[in-house]
C-alpha cells in the first residue's frame, strides 16, 4: 500500500527581480512562476500577440518549466543519478527518460528577499542547496532596481568516496515570444571566468512589450554549454525517424553520460535551401557544412550515434541528406528554437563541497501603460542590455550578496519574535512584485497587483513605512508626484490610475487629506529633508483648510460628508472615530510642521483646533469601553471598530506623542481584542458587542466582518506599543496560520492580491523595539517592549540603519548602537526602560563623548554637549 500525505499546493513564493523591473516567483516546488518581466501584465494593452492570423509559433512568455535545473551525481562505483531540482509532473518523460526523476521533496525557507531550497533525496550521496535572491539593499535603490536574480547552488559530498557532481541549467529564449517575425538569436559571451548566453532575436518591432533580451550565465566548476537548441517538451527532445531507428534526441544524453555538455555554439536555428542536395557538394564542402551543423545538438547527437555504430557511414552523402531532410521537416513544422543550457561539473572528495552561481538578467524596455504610454523602466538609465545587467551582477556579486542578506539577518537574528520577523520580511516582497519605477523616475506601488491603481493615499498611509525607511528617495518621489493631483479645493487624490500620469475621481474620500499631511510629517521628521517639506507645504495648507470645512458645529471634529473613506463599502456618517482620530493626528502633525517652516500663526491655529478636538473626541465618542463607530446628532452607533484609533497607531510608530488618553487607549484595545479577535478567525474590522443596538448599514457588512491583514498588523503594533505584547503577537500568529494554510503566504489579499496595505507589518518592528527618531533635532530613543536581560533590535532610518543591543543583567551592563550603513548625527539619546547607567562611560568609536546622563523616569537620557555622528566605523557604546 502506498500512503501519500498530500498538502496544499502553494501558489505564492519569493518574488525575484528588482524594484520596478517586473518579477518572477520562486515557489516551494522549486520552479519559477509568474514571469512578468516582459511588461506582460494584464494591465498592458499590448501584452497579447500582434498577429491577426492563427499562431505559427508558441505565443507564451516563460512557463514554470522554462527555466529548470537538473543535478547529476556519479559515484565511485559507476552509478549515475539524475534529479530534477523541481517538483512537477510536467518535467517527466517516463517513457524515454526514466533516469531523470524529481527529487523526493524540497524544503523551502522563504525569507524575503532570499529563498533557500534544500533538495531532499535519500538516494543522493550529496546534499544540494540553493540560495535564490535578487539585490535588495537598504538605502541603495539603484542596486535594488537591478533586473535579474541569482541562483547559488552548494553541493556537498557526504559519502566516504569521491563523486562527480554536475548542475545543469536550461532556459528558453523568450525574446519577442509573441511576435510572428521573431528570429531567435543566441550568442555566447565570457564574463571573467563565467560563461553567458545572450538570448535575443532579430526581426522584432521596436515598440513591442516583448522586445528585448535576456542573459543566462554560470560561474564555478568546469562550465560547458549549448547556446541553441530546438524547443520540444520535455526540454530539447525530438523524435528522429529514419532507417537508423527511432530515437528521442536530446543533449540530455550527453549530460547523462558525461556530466557535461559538448560546448556547441549555434547562434541561430539551422537553415538549408529548399532544393538542397548533399550530392552536389564536394567532400570538403560536405565536411565544412557538417562542421557547421554539428554546433546544433540535434545534429551532434545523430552524427555521433551513427558514427558509433558505423563510422564509415557518418560522413556519407546519405547521412548528410538525411540530416538535411530532418532539419527541413522540423523547420517546416515551425518548431521553436532557442533553448540554451549551461552546466557546471566538479569532482568532490569525501566531505568536500563546491558551488556554482547562475544568474538570469533581463532588459525589456517597452513598458506600456493602459493609456498606451511607453513608461519604460528606470533600469534603462543604468544598463544598455541584459548582458550589461549580467556583468554588473557577476562583478558585484560578493558585495550584493553580503549587503542583501544583512537586512533579513538583522531582523531574524534579533529579539523580534519569529512570527513578527516573518511578517515583517514577507510583506517586503510587495516592493518587488507591485512597483513601477519608470524611465523618467516616477515611482508607484500597485494597491493590489494590477488592481485599482498606484500610490493610493489611504494605502500608502499604512504601507509606506518600509519604503521611507529603506528607500526614502522612492517614497518622497511618489509623495511629491501625487501632490500634483491635489484638487484646487484642497482634496488629495485617492489613487493614480490607470497609470502614474492621471488620477481617479474619488476625491470624496475624507481620510486622505489627513493621511497626506501625516505622511509628509513623518517623512520630514525622519529624513530632515527641508526641500521636501518646502515643496509640499502649500499642499498641506490646502489639505488642512479643505478638511476643516467638514466641521460644521465648530467642535474641532469632522461631522459632515464623512461617508467615503478607505472603508468604501461601509456607510459611516456623522462624526466617526476613525476619520476624527486621523484629523486630530493631522492637526498635531501640521502644527509641528508649521513651527518648522516658521508659520506660527498657522501653528497656533491648528494647535488650538487640536486641543478643542481632543476634548470633543473624548466627550462625544467614548462610551466607557471604547470609542464608538460614529455619532451623528443624537444617533449613536456603538459598533466596536478595530481601526478606531488609527491616528494614535500612526503617531506611536512615527515616534510621536499620544493623542487620546493613554488609559482609554488601553481599555479600548482590550475591547477590540475581546469583541473582534478570535483565534482561527482573525481580527475582523468591526462587530457589535452583545446588547448594543445594530445599525443595518454596518451589521453584517462584508467589510466590517472581514480581516484585512494591513489593519490587523496596525492594531497588533498599537497593542505592543501599549504593553499588550501577547495579544498583538496572537493576531500576527493567526495571520500566519491563515495564509500558510491557504498556500499564499507571500500574497495577502484585500482589493486584489499582493496588497500594499499589508506592508504595515513593518511597524511591528518599530513597536517591539520602541524606536523613535527625529532627524532635525537629532533625538533617538529605544524602549524594547519585551523585558529581557539581553535585547537586540534592528532599526532603520532614511539616512542610516543598524542594530541596537543592550545587556542589563548580572554579567554586564552595556548598550551598543552599531551602524550597518550610512551615518546618524545624535544630540539626545533616550532609553526610557533602562536603569543603572547613571554613571556610565559613553564612547563614540574609541573616543569618549562629552555628555550628561540624567535619570528620566525608569530610564536614562543622554544629552551630548555637541552633536555626535555615529557610523560603521564609529559605533556608540555605553558601559556601566
Amino acid at each position: 500500500m502506498v500512503t501519500i500525505n498530500q498538502q496544499i499546493h502553494h501558489k505564492s513564493g519569493i518574488p525575484l527581480g528588482g524594484i520596478g523591473t517586473g518579477s518572477v516567483e520562486i515557489r516551494p516546488d522549486g520552479l519559477f512562476h509568474e514571469w512578468q518581466i516582459f511588461n506582460n501584465g494584464t494591465w498592458n494593452p499590448k501584452h497579447k500577440s500582434d498577429s491577426e492570423t492563427p499562431a505559427v509559433i508558441e505565443k507564451r512568455p516563460m512557463e514554470p518549466d522554462d527555466l529548470i535545473f537538473i543535478a547529476r551525481v556519479k559515484t565511485s562505483d559507476g552509478r549515475t543519478i539524475l534529479r530534477y531540482l523541481g517538483l512537477s509532473e510536467q518535467l517527466h518523460n517516463l517513457y524515454s527518460f526514466p533516469w531523470i526523476r524529481s527529487v523526493q521533496s524540497i524544503s523551502f525557507d522563504g525569507t524575503f528577499p532570499t529563498a533557500t531550497l534544500t533538495y531532499n533525496d535519500p538516494e543522493l550521496p550529496v546534499s544540494i542547496e540553493a540560495e535564490i535572491f535578487s539585490p535588495f539593499i537598504p538605502l541603495d535603490s539603484r542596486t535594488s532596481g537591478t533586473p535579474g536574480f541569482y541562483v547559488h547552488f552548494t553541493v556537498k559530498n557526504h559519502s566516504s568516496e569521491p563523486v562527480e557532481a554536475s548542475i545543469l541549467g536550461i532556459t528558453r529564449n523568450p525574446a519577442g515570444y509573441d511576435q510572428d517575425s521573431r528570429r531567435p538569436k543566441n550568442h555566447l559571451e565570457s564574463i571573467g571566468e563565467a560563461k553567458a548566453v545572450v538570448l535575443s532575436a532579430d526581426g522584432l518591432k521596436s515598440d513591442q512589450c516583448s522586445t528585448g533580451d535576456m542573459t543566462f550565465a554560470a560561474l564555478g566548476g568546469d562550465i560547458t554549454y549549448i547556446t541553441g537548441a530546438y524547443e520540444y517538451h520535455p526540454k530539447g527532445f525530438h523524435l528522429w525517424m529514419q532507417e537508423y531507428g527511432i530515437r528521442i534526441y536530446s543533449f540530455l544524453h550527453q549530460f547523462h553520460e558525461s556530466g557535461s555538455l559538448p560546448n556547441l555554439n549555434a547562434k541561430v536555428r539551422p537553415e538549408l535551401p529548399g532544393n538542397f542536395n548533399a550530392a552536389d557538394l564536394s567532400a570538403d564542402e560536405r565536411k565544412a557544412l557538417l562542421d557547421q551543423l554539428m554546433q546544433h545538438p540535434l545534429v551532434y547527437d545523430i552524427y555521433h550515434r551513427i558514427a558509433a555504430a558505423d563510422p564509415d557511414a557518418a560522413d556519407s552523402v546519405e547521412v548528410l541528406g538525411k540530416i538535411a531532410d530532418n532539419i527541413s521537416h522540423i523547420n517546416g513544422n515551425h518548431a521553436g528554437w532557442g533553448l540554451a543550457a549551461l552546466c557546471s561539473r566538479v569532482d568532490l572528495a569525501p566531505e568536500a563541497e563546491s558551488s556554482v552561481l547562475f544568474t538570469t538578467a533581463w532588459y525589456f524596455p517597452n513598458h506600456i501603460s493602459p493609456t498606451e504610454t511607453n513608461v519604460g523602466h528606470a533600469y534603462e538609465n543604468w544598463f544598455e542590455d541584459s548582458l550589461s545587467v549580467c556583468r554588473f551582477m557577476l562583478d558585484n556579486y560578493s558585495d550584493i550578496y553580503t549587503r542583501t542578506l544583512m537586512l533579513p539577518e538583522s531582523i531574524h537574528n534579533s529579539s523580534i519574535p519569529t512570527e513578527a520577523a516573518d511578517a515583517i520580511t514577507a510583506q517586503l516582497s510587495i516592493m518587488t512584485k507591485c512597483t513601477w519605477w519608470t524611465r523618467d523616475g516616477l515611482f508607484g506601488v500597485w494597491e493590489g497587483l494590477g488592481c485599482c491603481g498606484f500610490h493610493t493615499t489611504d494605502i500608502t498611509y499604512q504601507g509606506s513605512f518600509p519604503i521611507i525607511s529603506l528607500f526614502p528617495d522612492l517614497q518622497k518621489t511618489q509623495m511629491i508626484h501625487g501632490a500634483n493631483f491635489q484638487r484646487e479645493d484642497g482634496r488629495v487624490h485617492h489613487m493614480l490610475a490607470p497609470d502614474l500620469y492621471s488620477a481617479d475621481n474619488q476625491y470624496d474620500r475624507v481620510d486622505m487629506n489627513q493621511q497626506f499631511v501625516m505622511l509628509t510629517a513623518r517623512d520630514y521628521f525622519w529624513t530632515g529633508d527641508r526641500a521636501y517639506l518646502d515643496k509640499l507645504w502649500p499642499h498641506i495648507i490646502k489639505a488642512m483648510e479643505s478638511t476643516s470645512k467638514i466641521d460644521t458645529d465648530g467642535d474641532g471634529l469632522p461631522d459632515s460628508d464623512t461617508r467615503r473613506s478607505t472603508y468604501d463599502a461601509w456607510y459611516i456618517k456623522g462624526c466617526p472615530s476613525y476619520v476624527s482620530g486621523l484629523w486630530l493626528a493631522a492637526l498635531r502633525a501640521a502644527s509641528r510642521l508649521a513651527v518648522e517652516v516658521g508659520d506660527m500663526e498657522l501653528a497656533d491655529k491648528w494647535q488650538a483646533t487640536y486641543d478643542k478636538g481632543v476634548k470633543s473626541f473624548e466627550e462625544k465618542l467614548w462610551n466607557g469601553e471604547y470609542y464608538v463607530l460614529f455619532r451623528d446628532g443624537d444617533e449613536l452607533d456603538e459598533c466596536c471598530m478595530s481601526d478606531q484609533m488609527s491616528g494614535d497607531w500612526f503617531n506611536s510608530v512615527s515616534g510621536w506623542e499620544h493623542i487620546l488618553d493613554p488609559e482609554r487607549i488601553k481599555t479600548a484595545l482590550g475591547s477590540i481584542i475581546r469583541q473582534n479577535f478570535r483565534e482561527g478567525e482573525g481580527l475582523i474590522n468591526a462587530s457589535y458587542p452583545p446588547g448594543k443596538k445594530r445599525n443595518l448599514a454596518t451589521s453584517d457588512n462584508f467589510q466590517a466582518e472581514a480581516p484585512w491583514t494591513g489593519i490587523e498588523y496596525t492594531v497588533a503594533a498599537l497593542l505592543i506599543n501599549y504593553g499588550m505584547v501577547a495579544d498583538g503577537l496572537s493576531i500576527v500568529k493567526d495571520i500566519h496560520d491563515r495564509y500558510i494554510r491557504a498556500g499564499r503566504y507571500w500574497n495577502h489579499i484585500e482589493c486584489g492580491g499582493h496588497y500594499y496595505r499589508a506592508m504595515s507589518s513593518w511597524t511591528l518592528m518599530i513597536a517591539l523595539s520602541g524606536f523613535k527618531w527625529n532627524q532635525p533635532t537629532g533625538f533617538l530613543s529605544f524602549a524594547p517592549a519585551i523585558d529581557q536581560s539581553v535585547s537586540e533590535y534592528p532599526f532603520f532610518t532614511p539616512n542610516a540603519w543598524g542594530t541596537y543591543w543592550q545587556e542589563n543583567g548580572i554579567t554586564g551592563r552595556t548598550v551598543t548602537i552599531d551602524i550597518s550603513s550610512g551615518e546618524m548625527t545624535i544630540r539626545e539619546l533616550s532609553l526610557p526602560k533602562l536603569s543603572g547607567f547613571e554613571d556610565a562611560d559613553v564612547l563614540i568609536g574609541e573616543e569618549p563623548a562629552e555628555c550628561k546622563i540624567n535619570r528620566c523616569g525608569e530610564g536614562i537620557c543622554v544629552e551630548f554637549d555637541k552633536p555626535v555622528t555615529i557610523s560603521e566605523e564609529r559605533p556608540l557604546v555605553i558601559t556601566a
